[in-house]
């Protein structure tokens, strides 16, 4: 295939990613406009007092991560590694949001002491926050 000026001028949006996967940028705004903007159509009525929207996207991030490993898009090993660290800390603050949001609600106090430990939010928060 030929490079033409147009190619040249737009390489910084492929370059990155192996040959057949010049289609992860696009698969991955998705997720980026999933997770900051179509959540919140879930539920609107309760949504943000509920634990829906952050096991969602805990979910998502989740599921995005594993297919990121395994399709491994890019060309060189250290955007892989930067891209899984990411995914996987985006995955970490999303479960600590569902840890918080669990313990400072009345409804799961008991739940929040079972499973994690703490018996209100302020251990949680302090908790994910050292962590």
């Amino acid at each position: 295939q030929r490079a033409t000026p147009l190619s040249r001028a737009t390489s910084f949006l492929w370059r990155d990613y192996s040959a057949s996967f010049l289609f992860w940028e696009v698969l991955d705004l998705l997720r980026k406009i999933f997770l900051t903007s179509m959540v919140l159509f879930i539920d609107q009525e309760y949504g943000s007092r509920k634990l829906l929207r952050t096991v969602v996207a805990t979910i998502v991030s989740a599921m995005f991560l594993t297919i990121l490993a395994l399709a491994r898009p890019y060309r060189r090993s250290d955007d892989l590694y930067l891209a899984c660290v990411s995914n996987l800390l985006l995955t970490c603050c999303f479960a600590s949001g569902t840890v918080i949001q669990l313990c400072d609600s009345i409804a799961y106090e008991d739940m929040c002491y079972n499973l994690v430990g703490y018996k209100t939010s302020l251990g949680a928060t302090t908790f994910v926050v050292v962590l």
